[in-house]
């Protein structure tokens, strides 16, 4: 019976949970954008517009070196969130998965600006 409820313990812990796949998933997607500039590092203009809330000119523009900043500190985030998640979350799925999604969301909504941007520069 001991051997049994081992195994469990075992399978348990291994077992892939929604919030850990949003993790791995929201760690590639980072990586994969800062991969995008590094192989389009050359063709882009030396500043991109990023701060789109501010009025057209100098002030939206960024260094396109920001770009690996803002990515390390996207990751930084995944991985404060996800010790967050396992700690507001011990026993509960709901609200680690909750964290994991609304990280996972961030993430999104920076890769869509990114795409955004880099579509202005690489589409020509």
């Amino acid at each position: 019976r001991a051997c049994l409820l081992y195994t469990q313990a075992v399978v348990e812990r291994q077992k892939t949970t929604t919030s850990v796949v949003l993790f791995w998933i929201g760690v590639l997607v980072v990586l994969l954008l800062g991969g995008v500039v590094v192989v389009f590092w050359k063709r882009l203009p030396p500043q991109l517009p990023w701060f789109y809330s501010f009025p057209s000119g100098e002030k939206q523009l960024i260094n396109k070196a920001w770009f690996f900043l803002i990515f390390a500190g996207m990751e930084v985030v995944l991985f404060l969130a996800r010790i967050v998640a396992n700690w507001a979350g011990k026993d509960d799925d709901t609200v680690r998965n909750t964290i994991m999604i609304g990280v996972f969301m961030a993430v999104v909504l920076i890769a869509a600006s990114f795409y955004r941007v880099m579509m202005i520069f690489l589409n020509t």
